[in-house]
Formats: structure tokens, sequence, C-alpha cells
């Protein structure tokens, strides 16, 4: 909670001002969710469009392609998607440390929504937001 709390005392509080509440609730994402980085870093503060509940094909740029928030198995995730008949890859962003893509069973995943940026926080050495250690891979040995 106090990570979540540092967060958002970032946060301008005019900026809080500006959000369409009318448009649909807020999504934090969550201090060591990298899927999205550097695009969303950890903490970045977005709106969720409920309205959009499937997954748009096509092809865009990177700042372009959708960005959806995705319930599967418990487990909420901030991300690009692609239907592939029964499947769902979640694909996080290509510089992101974390796994490409995740494939869920299309019946088992709940599009919630598209998401838009509100709030990113900055990068700086040492921050939440900031660039991920490497981790060492244990199975090298």
């Amino acid at each position: 909670m106090r990570h979540i709390l540092d967060v958002w005392s970032d946060i301008p509080l005019p900026l809080m001002l500006d959000v369409d509440w009318e448009r649909g609730p807020l999504v934090l994402i969550g201090t060591s969710d990298r899927m999205m980085w550097p695009l969303l870093p950890p903490g970045s503060l977005l709106q969720l469009d409920p309205k959009v509940k499937t997954v748009a094909s096509g092809s865009w740029s990177e700042f372009e392609r959708p960005i959806y928030l995705i319930e599967s198995k418990g487990k909420f995730f901030c991300c690009h998607a692609q239907r592939r008949g029964e499947t769902l890859r979640l694909i996080s962003h290509g510089e992101s440390p974390a796994p490409p893509s995740i494939s869920v069973p299309f019946k088992e995943a709940k599009v919630r929504g598209q998401v838009r940026p509100i709030f990113r926080p900055l990068a700086t050495r040492g921050s939440a937001a900031g660039r991920p250690q490497r981790v060492k891979n244990i199975l090298a040995r």
C-alpha cells in the first residue's frame, strides 16, 4: 500500500481535476508490473473505457496499438492483445523485460476494456518506473 501512495503522491492535483470521470474508472499499473514498460511504466495511471469489450485486429504503429485491461485466472493484465482462433495472446511491449506474450484460452479471458494513459511517472534511477534491474538466469549455472 505504501508503494501505491508513493506513486500517487507524484500525480499533480490539477491533472486529477481534469479527468473525465464519466468516461470510466481509473486503473493503476502495479509497482512491479513491467509488461508495458517503457511505454507505461509501473505506477502509471490509466483510464478504462469499459465499453470496449473486443480485441481489435489490424496493424498499428507502436503508439497507436490499443492497450487493454484483460482479466484471466484471477489476474489482471495491461497489455496489447491479439486473438487467434480460441486463443488470446497477451502481448507485452517490445522492450519490456516481461515475457513477449502469454497465451490464454479465449473463453477464460475477459476484456475489461481499453485503457488510455492519464499520468506516467518519470523513470528515474532507483524509482519503480526506472529501467529494470537485469535478472540473473539461475538456470544457466
